[in-house]
């Protein structure tokens, strides 16, 4: 008879629920987040052992040592579970022994849990991405030091040559130079460790054939492409292209009552990340691939721009999956006529 551990997942410890088929608690206890910690506990319950957890970003750790002392690991979507078992009373024994009993009445909405190589890739693009955005505050911190002081800068790009000319010759009072000045350091210092990591991504995508295919469409380098292989993982999980646009949120939310059926705005659900890197290619292709100016051209007649530039990474999207699927690149002409 399988025994059933419903696992509430925290950063310093997590609360365990260990149920028998017929629904009678076992054990139950928090435990630290320790690899030795967690498989004495559950080496304690009778085999075989189904642990179940909800998605977090601290689960690759905790799956490593539950493994060992598991025959089953399963990832629920936290979403999902709610939508199923809602509960008045919430804390982490509730929490847990909703997913024990979830698990045995086989109702759990898994989740796809990335491989090891897949969650090696997505930590090198999730720092470049990190760093980027840490420059684009350090920037700003130091334009919004410039507008204190009354300045309007003459220069489209003050970190440019003739940018950090202007700002040297400026007569900042003392606090404000201190302040530009140590955001200049910090925006050199990000550049140098983005280029690092940048030109490493760089090296990973010349090593992927997957990568290459990915690059022949307009609007996506070797950064993006690999930005993009770390999200999906493995394509073949995803049955059609519809699946990987829900699975980025850029799928419409349609509701239905009384035979009526209304389409509303994007889930937003999914991926941020990847859906935010869609959107960044969408805003390339239009200018460079003819196929996907006149698309949003079309759009953009009769739609705001940000719905026309959504739909577009959408369809930049379904486009992906088919050449990670069929392993072929980019053909405009296909692009045009689809």
């Amino acid at each position: 008879m399988k025994t059933h551990v419903g696992v509430d997942l925290h950063q310093r410890f997590c609360y365990l629920t260990a149920m028998n088929a017929s629904g009678r608690i076992c054990r139950q206890g928090q435990v630290v987040n320790e690899g030795g910690a967690l498989q004495a506990w559950l080496r304690e319950l009778p085999r075989p052992r189904q642990v179940v957890v909800e998605a977090s970003g601290f689960w690759p750790a905790f799956a490593r040592a539950a493994a060992v002392e598991s025959e089953r690991l399963v990832m629920v979507h936290p979403q999902r579970v709610k939508a199923i078992a809602s509960a008045k009373l919430k804390n982490d024994r509730v929490d847990s022994e909703t997913l024990a009993h979830l698990s045995r009445c086989d109702l759990l909405p898994e989740a796809w849990m990335a491989d090891p190589a897949t969650q090696q890739l997505r930590l090198r693009v999730r720092l470049r991405i990190a760093l980027g955005r840490q420059r684009a505050r350090a920037k700003n911190q130091l334009q919004a030091v410039l507008h204190q002081e009354g300045f309007r800068k003459p220069v489209t790009d003050v970190f440019g040559r003739r940018g950090r000319a202007w700002l040297k010759g400026l007569e900042l009072s003392e606090a404000g130079r201190l302040v530009v000045d140590t955001w200049l350091r910090e925006v050199d210092r990000l550049d140098a460790e983005l280029t690092t990591q940048t030109r490493e991504l760089e090296r990973l995508a010349e090593a992927d054939a997957r990568a290459g295919w990915l690059q022949s469409v307009p609007g996506i380098g070797a950064y993006a492409a690999m930005v993009i292989l770390a999200e999906i993982g493995d394509v073949e999980r995803f049955a059609s292209k519809r699946a990987l646009a829900s699975y980025a949120g850029l799928t419409p939310v349609v509701r239905e009552s009384a035979g009526r059926r209304k389409r509303g705005g994007i889930t937003h659900q999914g991926s941020n990340t990847l859906r935010w890197i869609m959107l960044q290619v969408a805003q390339v292709a239009a200018r460079w691939s003819p196929g996907a100016r006149s698309y949003y051209a079309g759009l953009r007649a009769r739609k705001p721009a940000q719905v026309a530039r959504t739909a577009l990474a959408r369809k930049l999207l379904t486009v992906v999956w088919a050449l990670l699927r069929h392993g072929v690149d980019f053909d405009e002409e296909l692009f045009i006529r689809g």
